[in-house]
């Protein structure tokens, strides 16, 4: 199949997913044919990064299509519909262009009972990776202003015809409005077995445009995506933990736990840090201790286990943030980055979360329209609000950011600058795993691995702690 066509079944497969050309497997096909294109830069993240942007079309399909309003009628209907190969089998050779490449598989995606669905989720789910690779990319709060060129695959050169890159501006971002657009998008969300993916979808574009989370938060807390929705899918993550074969291992790569929990749990990371005091509001509620309480009290029973920590230190990390917030004892955090058991794991988070933007000065109240986009120039990593906030982040009494900048600095020489690219951004392509093994090649001082770990994640848990108690 050539790659012009798959994108063009791409496109008008989301632009129009209930037509009669419509075919979920013919679909399938065509990301996976997308999908091995940008396999080609996969050892540089820089050109898989590229190859995805310079197809905004195919990034303004995908948005639109996971983000439309409608009846949760019609929403299924569609489902149903793409279920069906409806292509026309008269012409055998034009059936087999369109059916004959190699379709894509995600071990993230564990198969349903029916094929054709999981044809259509593990696209979907490719797809959701491009828009989040490409908002990750992007400065929070930035809109895209450039073009870029199309690298051609006959060639390998930059065609002479340049698209604008998405998104280039608040419409283009959420072309159904903020309203419909969470309504759109809370219709994925609700799936049992995929709607996490849709949460890190949603993270994605709130972490980029803050004011998308706080809208979320707005609504109030049994709005389905403020809570309903990360407690349905960690619940459904418990779920399947209890139901486990006796030959389960602990990995933060199954499908059904340990993929769950990270997404859920960064989505909600995502919304405390696009504003404070709607977080606090939410999280403090009485629907919150109802709705998610118990099952952040189960989560954290389950991951305290000896046999987990090692695995999930940042979750369990992360739960018991989110516990302290509801039960409005912020002092409950302080004490939790010195129960890391995974420093190097640990490390490999923070690093990421750091790159991906927020003011990094423990005593910043952020409004959700502050572009945060000021780096130290000496580390090249943290963020800031403000020059204010970097000298006060500075010489911070408990953690200056002058304690750890030349160890951030010694990481990222280290490592070389194709590595350092490969772990700061938010991508499947680089793992933990990958992370632990390049460090062990390098050389790498574990000791300054820890400890830069362990300083980020103070400096997040006392955010929240001093949000949580100036939130008036």
């Amino acid at each position: 199949m050539p790659l012009k066509t798959a994108v063009e079944i791409m496109v008008s497969t989301m632009q129009d997913p209930t037509g009669p050309q419509s075919c979920g497997l013919k679909f399938w096909y065509a990301v996976g044919r997308f999908n091995r294109e940008m396999s080609k830069h996969n050892n540089n993240l820089a050109g898989s990064r590229r190859f995805v942007e310079s197809y905004p079309d195919v990034m303004r399909a995908t948005i639109a299509f996971l983000t439309r309003k409608q009846p949760i009628a019609d929403h299924i209907s569609m489902l149903e519909h793409l279920q069906k190969c409806r292509c026309d089998t008269s012409d055998q050779d034009a059936y087999d262009i369109l059916h004959s490449t190699t379709g894509y598989y995600d071990s993230r995606v564990f198969p349903k009972d029916k094929r054709m669905h999981t044809y259509t989720d593990t696209a979907i789910a490719f797809l959701v990776d491009c828009l989040v690779i490409t908002l990750g990319n992007a400065t929070p709060g930035k809109f895209r202003k450039a073009h870029s060129y199309r690298l051609d695959p006959a060639t390998s050169r930059d065609s002479e015809q340049p698209a604008q890159l998405w998104p280039h501006g608040v419409k283009d971002l959420l072309p159904h409005g903020l309203a419909d657009s969470l309504a759109g998008l809370d219709l994925w969300a609700a799936d049992k077995h995929r709607g996490h993916h849709f949460l890190r979808l949603a993270g994605a574009i709130a972490h980029f445009y803050p004011a998308f989370g706080v809208e979320i938060m707005s609504q109030g807390p049994q709005f389905c995506l403020g809570l309903l929705r990360p407690a349905q899918h960690l619940s459904t993550a418990m779920d399947d933990y209890d139901k486990r074969h006796s030959y389960w291992k602990p990995s933060d790569r199954d499908p059904r736990f340990g993929v769950r929990l990270s997404y859920v749990l960064r989505f909600v990371s995502v919304l405390s840090s696009c504003d404070a005091r709607p977080y606090v509001a939410m999280m403090g509620s009485a629907f919150a201790k109802q709705a998610l309480l118990p099952v952040l009290l189960r989560g954290i029973g389950i991951l305290a286990l000896p046999e987990m920590t090692p695995y999930f230190a940042q979750e369990l990390t992360d739960m018991s943030l989110v516990m302290a917030v509801i039960n409005r004892k912020p002092q409950d955090a302080r004490a939790l980055p010195k129960k890391l058991t995974d420093p190097t794991g640990e490390c490999f988070k923070a690093l990421r979360l750091a790159h991906q933007g927020g003011c990094f000065n423990t005593k910043c109240l952020p409004k959700s329209d502050v572009v945060r986009d000021r780096q130290c120039a000496k580390c090249d990593l943290i963020r800031y609000c403000d020059k204010k906030c970097q000298t006060e982040a500075w010489r911070d009494p408990k953690f200056p950011h002058k304690a750890v900048c030349d160890k951030v600095k010694y990481l990222k020489e280290t490592l070389g600058p194709e590595i350092w690219g490969c772990v700061v951004t938010p991508t499947p392509l680089f793992t933990i795993t990958d992370f632990k093994t390049v460090c062990k090649q390098k050389k790498v001082d574990m000791k300054i691995v820890k400890e830069v770990g362990v300083h980020i994640t103070c400096i997040q848990s006392s955010q929240i702690c001093y949000r949580a108690m100036n939130r008036s």
